[in-house]
Parts: structure tokens; sequence; C-alpha cells
């Protein structure tokens, strides 16, 4: 059994997407080591989600357990579009944090419920992909 959070697959797109961005901002700064060593990261993320799609086309499944949380279903794609959108809002909050404190505190809370929700609409279509196959 998976656990969100720690190691479903919208933890990994979440993961990738984040030390996308990272890698992103360092590019945009000139940091050609932490590039250098994103890219191995990013890797070994992809390296990441490959085995789990293995591990549940072997399986016939995908088990997981997700947060607690209310959202409204929708399509994987649309979902992981989302996800990558509030991944970037909270970056750019962040780091518009570290200047004005107060002026992005409710994007910023609005973008991560949104992941959130997002991580978990992407565990729950994989699984219901799953099961239709089975």
């Amino acid at each position: 059994m998976r656990i969100t959070n720690i190691d479903t697959l919208s933890t990994f797109f979440d993961r990738l997407i984040t030390e996308r961005i990272k890698e992103f901002f360092f590019s945009k700064d000139g940091e050609i080591a932490r590039v250098e060593h994103q890219e191995i990261v990013i890797k070994e993320i992809k390296n990441k989600i490959s085995e789990l799609f293995d591990e549940c086309f072997k399986a016939g499944g995908y088990d997981y357990i997700g947060e607690k949380r209310t959202f409204d279903e929708s399509d994987i794609v649309e979902e992981l579009d989302e996800l990558i959108t509030n991944d970037i809002n909270i970056g750019e909050s962040d780091r518009e944090r570290l200047r004005i404190v107060t002026m992005n505190e409710k994007r910023l809370r609005k973008a991560n419920e949104g992941r959130a929700r997002n991580k978990n609409s992407i565990d729950k279509k994989l699984k219901e992909i799953m099961e239709k196959k089975g």
C-alpha cells in the first residue's frame, strides 16, 4: 500500500514538478552546479515513476491511502495541469514572501489546498483505471 505525500503517483508528480521548478530558477539565476544537481534528481524521480507504473501493471492494481479532503472529480490530465499551476504559484509566492511577507499569504494558502486536492484526484484516477483494467 502506498501512502500519499510519501510514495504515491501524485507525490512523485508533485516532487518532479517542484524539482523542475527549482531547476528553472537555478537556471534563471545562472547557478550551473545546482542545475546539474537538479537534472540528476529529476532523472531519479522519473525512474521512480516508471517503477511505480511497472509495479501497478504487474500487480494489476494501485492501492494507496489518500489525504482526507474534499475535492471535485475531473480528468487526470486536468488535475496534473492544475497541480503544475499550483506548484508554480507556491514557488512564486515563496519568493515574493521573502520580499513582502503578507501580500501573498492568501494566494499561497489557496494554492496549497488546490495542490493537495489535485494529488488526491490523480491517485484516485489511477486506482480507477487499474480497477477497470482488472
